[in-house]
């Protein structure tokens, strides 16, 4: 597989829509719009949930019944169903409080993914791009948290979701989606050691090509673009994809990332170093989701969404499901 160098909603459609805007999330740090280029710390307490409020409504809702129509299911009428909402979606993963942003305009469902599960959308507003674009004008776009594994750090993981990003998506030079991480050093043009930190996100491309765009070790200046084209994401649709990653033995580049993307398997990479120590392992969830890019050039034209659903990190295999 190609590896090369890169770079880095609806108005309200009924009364069972629900919107949360998680505001004791953000006022204890979620959404303290720290950049993306901090990473967390190794081991951060969750912050407490608490009381929400109605979020911004997005532009361009979908009529009812179409594969885009709002998802959806009953609201929970106090703090802790919000809380109890936003758990579920992210499966007993733990929040921590650096690196995030975004989550004001983040919309939550307890039902209407594949197989019922909730929904979580990001929006993405005309001329958004990342945190280091808006030294070159733009705003900031999309959302972003680490997440960890309750049951602490693990060397081998599969991470699973369904993304369904918005028909007429115009996907300009890219973006970031979830992926694993591990360690403090993941991202923003910082380079990880070997000691410090890793990530695996993926990107979408120009058109919807798909990739991993991971920073190991063996990254120069920005993240590495890893098997680019190998998939491409459609519009207007659920797909689901799966990466699986083993770490290597330290000193030997033998670790493993595979990609799944709609049940076959699209990506196997034997050769990789992620670490150069048996104490960095990996950490969680790196829920990261932003167009950009380093410039304005990467921006979004107009307001745009994505959909999340069926958010699942396990340590063991997780079957790959053509949606």
């Amino acid at each position: 597989m190609e590896s090369r160098q890169g770079t880095a909603g609806p108005r309200r459609t009924g009364r069972r829509r629900v919107s949360w805007v998680l505001a004791s999330l953000l006022a204890v740090g979620l959404s303290a719009c720290t950049s993306g280029n901090q990473g967390p710390p190794a081991k951060s307490p969750a912050p407490t949930p608490g009381s929400s409020a109605p979020g911004s409504s997005a532009p361009g809702s979908p009529a009812p019944g179409s594969p885009e129509a709002s998802p959806k299911g009953n609201p929970g009428e106090t703090a802790q169903g919000d809380a109890t909402v936003l758990a579920g979606f992210f499966r007993g993963l733990t929040l921590t409080r650096h690196g995030s942003f975004g989550w004001r305009t983040v919309t939550v469902w307890p039902a209407g993914g594949p197989g019922a599960v909730p929904v979580l959308r990001v929006r993405y507003p005309a001329d958004s791009a990342s945190h280091r674009a808006t030294a070159d004008g733009a705003s900031v776009g999309g959302a972003q948290a680490y997440l960890t594994v309750p049951s602490g750090p693990l060397r081998e993981a599969w991470l699973s979701y369904d993304v369904r990003f918005q028909t007429g998506f115009d996907f300009v030079k890219g973006g970031k989606l979830p992926g694993l991480y591990g360690g403090t050093v993941t991202s923003g043009q910082h380079i990880p050691d070997g000691t410090d930190g890793f990530s695996t996100r993926y990107m979408w491309r120009t058109g919807g090509d798909g990739e991993v765009y991971a920073y190991l070790p063996t990254s120069q200046t920005h993240g590495t673009s890893i098997g680019r084209g190998s998939w491409t994401f459609p519009t207007g649709r659920w797909v689901q994809v799966v990466q699986h990653v083993r770490l290597n033995t330290p000193g030997k580049a033998d670790g493993v990332l595979d990609v799944w993307f709609q049940g076959k398997q699209v990506l196997h990479r034997t050769d990789l170093n992620y670490r150069t120590t048996g104490d960095l392992k990996i950490d969680g969830l790196f829920f990261s989701s932003f167009f950009g890019g380093g410039d304005r050039s990467w921006a979004t034209p107009k307001d745009q969404y994505a959909d999340f659903a069926a958010m699942r990190l396990s340590a063991t295999p997780v079957p790959a499901t053509a949606r």
